[in-house]
This record gives structure tokens, sequence and C-alpha cells, in this order.
């Protein structure tokens, strides 16, 4: 048996390392088990030949949040950043629509360039009205629900700053589709294409899909800046994160232990006092967190038998259906799309530039099969950190949307390499002569997401953000806190509110909930 430690915490991602470190700046003796052999789950970085690193699934950290960068001395330990460009341009049939951060674009009509402008602020008094509870902790309320969730909302909680003219919109706007959204506010196709696919990734939402508009104010929160802001990138990769994470956790004292998978969590009288790895080795402890996905938390890790039937049951139906794979590639030229700029690499380039486009590749998804025209999310993010690559090389990374996490008639192991054509493939349609530039190619789908890391469904978020799966829903109803039924067992993982991406927000809560429980002797 292993020496005894205060916290015991399941898995070594961003979020599991955000709050070793903060309990161990506490005074709480730590250990994070990863049962990988690296650090950073999600968000890593990998290489793709000698000398060329690329970013795992995370192109840019847009949504880390300044506070755990503030508190944890991420810059001390190693984290930089850099900026990319603010420029996002649409490709697809029509002509390349090229956007400024405003909005300013000279294929745009003057009423689309004001409607943005307008609605780009709304969206800000919006992220700003929200930022306590996006960026933080939920308020306890006795009961949870839809109606109860609404109902708070409604009344004016956090959102009555928004004024009468503002909050009753904002109301509106976060159960509407995305396709409505857009469509009563402006004319251009591509636009409304550029600014939908901003709320829907990782989702399992296409245009018409319900909740749309909660996700787009999930993906463009108040620190995140504008929808077509310059992208953020971690030096050397989003594994820039994890390794300052890791920097910061040890000099707090956490001990960090890689290749150390863990079997079950040990419950003694209702309460977690250990875990055990697969190799039979116990550490007994105070507390458990779990950083992992919560469905594998409650009824893998877990013995259900502890656990109200229907709670196991709301667990077991935590939906997690992931749509994305990462493909990297290593090329020896950047792209050149006939009129427009190779700047625009420096910033954000979408394929897929109409509602129908995005419906449609969703529509594969749904019944098992690849999108026969991918929608594809391309940075070039060695423009901004020449540490990737060397001189002459650079890295391109597409985040694809909407693939499945498993196929009606075959596998990935037969659909790898055709994904990676179809994305190869359209940006050669755009831009002639880029298929013989590329000289390494790696993807990541959502069934590695699965196999390599653990993630049921091969959801990057731990769980899709749907009406019912967020807020005081997330990860089950009326459990929003990071508690458990079972004591001394917490939840600090992305299927936690407020959710997914490189935020360290579910983390930091986490922590902030196990310290609060041991002021206050809930934990002895």
């Amino acid at each position: 048996m292993t020496d005894f430690h205060d916290v015991v915490v399941i898995g070594g991602g961003h979020n599991g390392l955000t709050a070793a470190a903060y309990l161990a700046r506490a005074g709480r003796r730590v250990v994070v088990l990863e049962a990988q052999d690296t650090f950073g789950g999600t968000a890593a970085s990998v290489e793709l030949a000698p000398g060329i690193r690329a970013p795992m699934l995370f192109a840019t950290v847009d949504m880390l949040h300044p506070s755990v960068v503030s508190d944890l001395d991420l810059k001390k330990h190693g984290l930089q950043t850099v900026s990319g460009a603010a420029h996002t341009t649409v490709l697809g049939a029509s002509e390349p629509l090229q956007l400024a951060a405003d909005g300013a674009s000279p294929q745009l009509s003057e009423a689309d360039q004001s409607a943005y402008r307008e609605f780009e602020l709304f969206l800000s008094r919006i992220a700003s009205a929200l930022e306590p509870i996006m960026g933080g902790a939920l308020p306890p309320i006795e009961t949870a629900g839809v109606g109860a969730v609404f109902e708070l909302l409604t009344l004016g909680w956090r959102m009555r700053r928004l004024g009468r003219r503002d909050m009753p919109q904002a109301m509106r706007l976060l159960p509407m589709s995305l396709r409505d959204i857009v469509q009563e506010r402006f004319d251009d196709e591509r636009l409304r294409a550029a600014i939908a696919w901003r709320g829907l990734a990782a989702s399992w939402l296409g245009p018409w899909s319900p909740g749309g508009g909660y996700t787009l104010l999930y993906h463009r929160p108040a620190w995140g800046g504008p929808l077509f802001g310059a992208p953020t990138f971690a030096v050397g990769g989003s594994g820039g994160v994890a390794e300052a994470l890791v920097s910061a956790a040890k000099a707090a004292g956490a001990e960090l232990r890689s290749s150390a998978r863990v079997a079950r969590v040990r419950v003694d009288d209702d309460r977690a006092v250990g875990v055990v790895l697969e190799d039979g080795e116990e550490i007994p402890c105070q507390a458990v967190m779990s950083a992992i996905d919560p469905r594998t938390t409650l009824t893998g890790l877990l013995d259900t038998g502890w656990l109200d039937p229907d709670y196991v049951a709301a667990a077991q139906n935590i939906r997690m259906r992931g749509t994305v794979a990462a493909v990297r590639m290593a090329i020896d030229a950047v792209p050149q799309v006939p009129g427009v700029d190779e700047s625009a690499w420096a910033g954000r380039v979408q394929i897929g530039d109409s509602l129908a486009y995005l419906e449609h590749a969703f529509d594969a998804a749904k019944y098992g099969a690849l999108p026969e025209r991918p929608v594809v999310d391309i940075t070039v993010p060695s423009l901004s950190d020449s540490t990737l690559a060397p001189a002459g090389t650079h890295v391109i990374h597409a985040w694809v949307q909407y693939v499945p996490h498993a196929f009606s008639d075959s596998s990935w192991d037969s659909k790898r390499d055709e994904l990676a054509q179809s994305v190869i493939d359209a940006i050669e349609q755009h831009a002639p002569g880029f298929a013989s530039s590329v000289q390494h190619v790696d993807v990541t789908t959502p069934a590695d997401l699965e196999g390599k890391l653990g993630i049921p469904g091969g959801h990057p978020y731990h769980g899709e953000l749907s009406m019912d799966q967020l807020l005081y829903m997330r990860p089950i109803a009326g459990w929003y806190d990071h508690r458990t039924p079972v004591d001394g067992l917490y939840l600090g993982g992305p299927g936690c509110h407020p959710g997914g991406g490189i935020t360290g927000i579910p983390g930091k809560n986490a922590a902030a909930r196990l310290g609060a429980d041991w002021k206050t002797g809930r934990l002895g």
C-alpha cells in the first residue's frame, strides 16, 4: 500500500493538472494518476516527424481562463502564447469571404457589415453578463431542471444587467437554432455559415438544431474576444499549456505519476477512501477527484451499488457522441488560394460556405458515414509559432467536423486514410498544388479519443453541450457542484460545468468546491 494522500486526482489532462495545482498550493498532499505515459490529454502536442510538432486536438487556447494563468503563475512556469492574424476566410463554392475581427469585408454589403457589428456588440454584452457563471461556479439552488434554470434566468438572475431591451432578446437567443439566429440578421450565406460554425464546434448539433444560441455564447466567452478575433496559440502547441501546468503542480508539491491507470475507486461506509491501480497497488486518501469523464468514473471505476439506481441510469445516459477529428499535416509551402492573400493562413480558414453545407455534413455523421464534403476549420500555427517546425516547413491543423464515432458499415481502420485524403482534396480544390506540398500526415479520430484516452464516444467535451446537459444539468441534473452521492468523490473534468475546451475552469471550480468542503468539515 502506498503512502496516504489528502487527494488523489484521476486523470492528468489539463483540468486534472489545474485542480492538482490549486489543491497543492492550498497545502494539500496531492497525487495525480495519469493512465497514459504523458500528461495533457486532449491538450497535448504530438510529433509529426523529427523536429515537427503540432497540437493534438485543440489548435488554439483562446478559451484558457485568465484567472488560471495568473493564479497558477503559468507564465512563470513556461507558458507562452502568440496571436495569429485577425482574419477569418470562408471557402466554398462561392467567392472566398475574407472577414476582419469587426466583420469588415470588401465582399459584404454595408448592411451585413453593420448588422454584424451590432450582433457582436450584443454577444459581448451577454458574455459579460454571463461571465460570473461561465467563468466560475454556479450559485446553489434547491432544485434543478430545465424549468428551474430558465425561471432563474427569466427572473433576471445575472442577466438583469442587460436591461429591458437586451434581456428578452438574450433569453430568446439561447434555445434558438443557429440557422434562425443568422437568417433573421444577415443576408450573405457565407457570413451566416461563418457565424454558425463558431457555435457548432465539437457539438452534436447542426445549424437547424435547437440550442445553438447557447453553444455560440459558450464558444464566445467574455475573456475570449470577438467571434472573428485573432486565434491565440500556445508556443509549442496546446501541449505548452499542459507542460506549464505540470511545472506549476510539481512546484506546488503535487506528485505526478504517468502510466498509472486507476481500476477502481475504493469506498468504505459510503465514503471514497482511495483508489486501486490496475497492477493492484492501493493508494489511500481522504478525497478522490476524477478529471476523466463522469460516465466512466461513476459507472466504471465506482461500484454502482453505492449509488441510487436513478442516478446510475442518469450517468449511463450522459450523451457523448463525438463528431471531431484532427488532421495534422507538415507542408513545405503555404497554400495559395487565388484572390486570397497568403496572410489569411495566419488566421482561420473555414471550408464550408453555407448553412446547407454544414447541415449536410452533420447528416452524414448522424447515419454513421463520412461527409462527402467535410467541414474543415484550418489554422497554420507555425506561421505564428516558429518553434513547431524548421524553416521552410509549416504545420497545418485541420479540425474536421462532422465525422462519426463509429461507422454503419466499416471501421476507422479503413476510413482513416480516406478522411485525411478528403481534407487534402478539400484544400487542394481551393489551393491548387497543395497536395504536392504535404510531407507528413497524422490523424486523430473519435475512435482514437476513446481507445487511447478512454473517452467514451470520443467526445472531447466529455458530454455534449445540449440543453439538457448544461448549467444545472451538467453532468447530471441537480449534481452541478462537482460533488457525487459518495462523500469524498468529486468530479473535475470537462463533463462538469461549464464544459469542454481548454479553459481550466472545471478543474479550478472542483478544487474550490473540495477546498470549501474541507473548511466546513464535510471531509472530516
